[in-house]
């Protein structure tokens, strides 16, 4: 079994413990200082109730992540009617 660190995590004014594989454990650094930046954009902003706060830093993230998504699946497609091209060219010549 792989060994598991024990690392803590400050978002809003809280401590988290997690145990993490120590090859996700600059994710979860690195997630928890993002969390932390952009709560500090929503309170420049005015906003001041952690709770709404930590919901904009939620939708900030999915949306993110959906649009990553979509440029993923996009990229994707590309690729493959790129593939699909060369395969059309090529495929005569090795007749």
């Amino acid at each position: 079994m792989e060994e598991r660190l024990a690392i803590h995590i400050k978002i809003a004014d809280r401590d988290y413990r997690f145990k993490s594989l120590p090859e996700e454990e600059v994710f979860l650094r690195d997630a928890g200082k993002l969390i932390r930046e952009r709560m500090e954009v929503h309170r420049s902003r005015g906003v001041r109730d952690t709770q709404d706060i930590l919901a904009l830093v939620a939708l900030d993230c999915l949306v993110a992540s959906l649009k990553s998504e979509d440029q993923a699946r996009q990229m994707q497609n590309r690729i493959y009617d790129r593939i699909a091209q060369l395969n059309q060219t090529i495929t005569p010549s090795l007749a």
